[in-house]
C-alpha cells in the first residue's frame, strides 16, 4: 500500500483504520507481479479511494552478476573463459591489468550468456512440443530406432534445460539451502523471487515534501544528496592535537609489511561465501574459485602490486547507490 497510512477516519476524528483493501489471487499477482494499492485523499466520504495500478519503472542498467551454478555446470564455461582471457591483450600495472580483463571478460560473459541461456525458456518450450509430437506418432503407430533414439535425446536436453531454468531461478530467489538440499520446486522459486523484487522495489519518494515517482528526478535528487554529503568541506574538520595513538612493535610491523604469499591469498578467497560479490563489477568468489587456474596469476599480481604501491587504479573502488525500502510501503 503507497501513499496514506489509514483509509478510513472517524468524523470526529479520534479514530482512524486501514480496513480498506483490493483482494486479488495468486494467478492475478503471477499474471501482474508489480500492482500497488494507492491511496488517495479523501474529500466528503470518511474512506480514502484506493487505486490498484500496475507500476513497473525500469531504474536504467541492471548491475552484473554471475550465474554460479548453470554457467560451472556448463562445460563451454571454462573454455570460453580461458580463451577469452589468453586473447586480452592489456599493458600496465598487475593491478589495473586484472580490473581490465575482468571488465572485458564481463562484456563478453554477457554476450555469451545472451546466446547460450538466454532463451532457455523458448528451447524448454521447443523441446516440450517436439517431444508431445513424437508421443502421439508413437501412440498412432510405433517407433523406428531412429525416432526412439531421438526422443530419448531429446528428454535428456529437456531436463539439462529445466535444470538450468531452476538453478537461474534459485540463484535469483536467493533460496540457496533449498538448493543444497535438492529441492528444486520452480513454484517456489518464482514466488521467493517476486516476493523480494516486491519488498525491495522503489516506487518513489518524497522530494521537497511531495510524493514523487518520475525516475530522473529521483535519481538526480539521489545524485545531489551523496554529492553533497560526500563533497570535500574547507578547512579542517577533525583536530588531533594532543591525541596519543597506541604503537605496534617493530617485529608486528614486519608481519604486516611483508609479501604475501600464495597460500595465505588461497586461503582469503576459500574462507569468503562463494555467492557474495566484493566488488560491484559482480564477479563473486565462487567465480575465483571455480577459475582458480584461469586468473591466479592475475589475482596474485593484482594483490602483490598494490601491497608495494598501495593505491587502487581510477575504476576499481567504484560502488552502487542503492535505495532499498527500510519499512513497507505507507
Amino acid at each position: 500500500m503507497v501513499g496514506r497510512k489509514f483509509t478510513w477516519y472517524k468524523p470526529n476524528g479520534m479514530v482512524k483504520s486501514r480496513i480498506d483493501r483490493v483482494l486479488v489471487s495468486k494467478e492475478w499477482l503471477d499474471a501482474w507481479p508489480h500492482c500497488q494499492q494507492f491511496v488517495l485523499n479523501r474529500s466528503i466520504s470518511d474512506h480514502c479511494a484506493v487505486v490498484l495500478k500496475e507500476v513497473s519503472v525500469d531504474w536504467d542498467p541492471r548491475p552484473f552478476r554471475c550465474l554460479d551454478v548453470c554457467w560451472h555446470r556448463d562445460s563451454r564455461f571454462k573454455d570460453f573463459v580461458r580463451t577469452k582471457w589468453a586473447n586480452y591483450d592489456v599493458l600496465g600495472r598487475g593491478i589495473y591489468i586484472f580490473k581490465e580483463k575482468l571488465k572485458k571478460l564481463k562484456a563478453d560473459l554477457k554476450v555469451w550468456n545472451k546466446e547460450v541461456f538466454e532463451d532457455v525458456n523458448l528451447t524448454g518450450e521447443e523441446l516440450q512440443k517436439r517431444i508431445n509430437v513424437l508421443d502421439i506418432q508413437d501412440e498412432d503407430r510405433g517407433f523406428d530406432e531412429s525416432e526412439r533414439e531421438e526422443r530419448r535425446t531429446l528428454l535428456v536436453d529437456l531436463n539439462k534445460v529445466m535444470f538450468k531454468q531452476k538453478a537461474i531461478m534459485s540463484q535469483k530467489a536467493r533460496q540457496k539451502k533449498w538448493l543444497k538440499q535438492r529441492d528444486l520446486n520452480t513454484k517456489f522459486f518464482h514466488s521467493s523471487m517476486k516476493w523480494r523484487r516486491a519488498r525491495n522495489e522503489l516506487h518513489g519518494m518524497f522530494v521537497d515534501g511531495r510524493w514523487c515517482e518520475d525516475k530522473e528526478v529521483i535519481k538526480d535528487k539521489v545524485r545531489v544528496f551523496f554529492e553533497d554529503r560526500f563533497a570535500r568541506k574547507e578547512g579542517c574538520q577533525v583536530r588531533l592535537d594532543n591525541v596519543r595513538f597506541n604503537s605496534i612493535s617493530e617485529e608486528d610491523n614486519e608481519l604486516l609489511i611483508a609479501d604475501f604469499f600464495e597460500d595465505e591469498i588461497r586461503g582469503a578467497i576459500w574462507n569468503c561465501n562463494s555467492s557474495k560479490s566484493p566488488v560491484p563489477d559482480g564477479f563473486n568468489f565462487g567465480f575465483l574459485k571455480h577459475c582458480r587456474e584461469i586468473i591466479k596469476l592475475g589475482v596474485l599480481s593484482a594483490v602483490k602490486d598494490f601491497a608495494s604501491k598501495s593505491n587502487w587504479p581510477r575504476g576499481s573502488n567504484a560502488s552502487f547507490l542503492c535505495l532499498v525500502p527500510k519499512v513497507e510501503n505507507l
